[in-house]
């Protein structure tokens, strides 16, 4: 990741800020580190969809 990746803005309920921020603290990372890290952990775990068999 780099400064000239584009930004996005989200809204996050204070509780899971929390938890991201402490996270983020434990892991010694970015809190924009530890969001990108688990939703690229989240969709490794999806498997991806079989395609129809002729």
């Amino acid at each position: 990741m780099s400064r000239t990746d584009p930004q996005f803005k989200l809204r996050v309920p204070p509780e899971l800020r929390a938890k991201i921020e402490q996270s983020a603290f434990a892991s010694r990372r970015s809190m924009n580190s530890e969001v990108v890290i688990r939703l690229e952990a989240s969709y490794a775990q999806d498997k991806p969809a079989k395609e129809p068999t002729p």
